[in-house]
């Protein structure tokens, strides 16, 4: 009896080439999603990783802050009180200088011609009280006071004679401009005292 050789034959048959094909397109195309979708998950993993430390160093970062801000509170309210203070000095200060410089103005008016009784200056007006000898002087100085840059108006409230010391005593109001209150005096307090001490 003779013996039968039998041949194995591995390769794939012509039918099968396109399905062969189809699968081992797919199988690669396969692997190739499911290198891609690993990668993509570790890269997300790191991306989170990183992201978490960041929030862990924000939070440590607000807690330290917080801390100081909460220990600085005090010094910040004591702070701002001195600000508003020093801005309410300002104020005053710059209305004190404009005063005393409106003070100096009206007494140079009336130097060597009256004698001035009672001065005061506030920041809507000026009351004067002045004695003069004669009525020349007295109307000298009232149109004197007119025609100064700081003043927009003169009344003459009394005049008095006295018959003792032979004087002539007169009370006037003098309404001060707005505007001279408005921006900061060129004088110094410093300034301002000196020339009224120097005038007395």
């Amino acid at each position: 009896m003779a013996e039968k050789n039998i041949s194995i034959n591995l390769l794939p048959h012509e039918k099968e080439n396109l399905l062969t094909q189809f699968l081992d397109w797919a199988l690669t195309i396969g692997r190739l999603l499911v290198i891609l979708t690993e990668i993509v998950a570790l890269g997300t993993f790191v991306y989170r990783f990183g992201l978490d430390s960041q929030i862990v160093n924000l939070h440590d970062k607000i807690k330290s802050e917080s801390f100081i801000v909460d220990n600085f509170q005090d010094a910040e309210k004591t702070f701002r009180d001195i600000q508003d203070r020093l801005a309410t000095s300002k104020q005053y200060t710059t209305v004190g200088n404009t005063t005393s410089n409106i003070f100096i103005e009206i007494t140079k008016l009336g130097q060597n011609k009256i004698t001035f009784k009672d001065l005061t200056v506030s920041t809507q007006n000026a009351k004067i009280e002045v004695e003069a000898p004669t009525g020349g002087a007295l109307t000298d100085f009232v149109n004197a006071l007119k025609n100064s840059p700081s003043v927009t108006g003169v009344s003459v409230d009394k005049v008095a004679n006295n018959t003792a010391t032979a004087q002539i005593s007169v009370y006037i109001t003098a309404t001060l401009k707005p505007e001279a209150f408005a921006s900061t005096g060129t004088k110094t307090l410093d300034t301002v005292n000196t020339a009224v001490l120097n005038q007395q």
